[in-house]
């Protein structure tokens, strides 16, 4: 039995949709750890973290209504848990209401493991209110 044509065009008709679907989800998919949120125990926001042969480039949001003073380090995590980099960010200090952006920064380990870590934790190191 001779298979027909339109069942070949038919299934690579399925197959495109298929593409169509899962390339969006993987393109975004290439940074796996979260690129904006809160850092714990901070009224800081990140947001735009971005991991290249340059280093670290992000924005930092102080969302609180004082001044602060602020000193902050991410580590990037493998799936079993081990860190295969970090950056630190050294003492500033952010405004109430206002955002930093912040490009190349220094960044410890191979920066495509860091850019594909399934987790980055990020830590204060200074906190402190400007009054």
């Amino acid at each position: 039995m001779r298979n027909s044509p339109k069942i070949y065009t038919a299934f690579a008709a399925i197959m495109l949709a298929v593409l169509a679907v899962v390339e969006p989800v993987t393109a975004h998919l290439s940074f796996a750890f979260g690129a904006t949120g809160l850092i714990q125990g901070t009224e800081i926001e990140f947001s735009d973290l971005q991991v290249s042969k340059g280093g670290v480039s992000v924005k930092l949001s102080n969302v609180s209504q004082t001044d602060v003073k602020v000193s902050l380090g991410v580590t990037f995590h493998d799936a079993a848990g081990n860190e295969v980099g970090h950056s630190l960010f050294g003492l500033r200090e952010i405004q109430a209401g206002r955002t930093v952006d912040i490009s190349a920064n220094h960044l410890t380990g191979k920066w495509r493991d860091c850019r594909e870590a399934p987790r980055a934790e990020w830590r204060k190191m200074t906190y402190e209110y400007l009054y």
